[in-house]
């Protein structure tokens, strides 16, 4: 990788991590606000808690991108490297698709319960995600299963192969 790729990466990272940060010192300010006001408490709260939601999975991904691109000073040669990288942000989405949906449905079942499909097709969206990244596992399985992992691109190891191709 060259040096301008790892300080654009650089770069890209902190200004997630710094966004992050704003997020969450906007959460903090606005429930501090609804709580000294009395105006709507539970509710400023509740916003407060989605916008962390959403900077721990800005920080995750900033993070993701530095530790990937920049720290690691290697290209996703192997299967097995593109399946662990892939899953690993997949898992940070969802994980954040899941928690923002239960605090839209908080928030929906206080007011307008007819609002409440919203938030339940972003239930069915994370869940979606979810069996996806497992069908993406369980068909990515052969891939890493054929490819030794601690082969670095020198001489094929047949027999090795072939035990592993039959195996599945």
């Amino acid at each position: 990788m060259t040096l301008f790729s790892r300080l654009l990466y650089t770069m890209i990272a902190f200004t997630l991590l710094a966004a992050a940060i704003l997020l969450i010192a906007v959460a903090v300010w606005r429930t501090a606000t609804g709580f000294w006001t009395g105006e709507n408490a539970l509710g400023s709260m509740l916003d407060g808690i989605s916008l962390i939601i959403i900077a721990v999975a800005v920080a995750d991904v900033g993070k993701f991108l530095f530790e990937e691109e920049v720290l690691s000073d290697r290209e996703l040669r192997r299967p097995a490297e593109a399946r662990g990288s892939l899953t690993k942000f997949m898992t940070i989405i969802i994980i954040a698709l899941h928690l923002e949906a239960l605090v839209l449905i908080a928030k929906t079942s206080r007011e307008t319960m007819g609002d409440i499909v919203y938030p339940g097709l972003l239930v069915f969206l994370a869940a979606t995600s979810m069996v996806g990244l497992g069908l993406f596992q369980k068909l990515s399985q052969n891939a890493t299963a054929v490819v030794p992992p601690d082969r670095t691109g020198g001489e094929r190891d047949e027999p090795q192969l072939r035990a592993a191709a039959t195996e599945t």
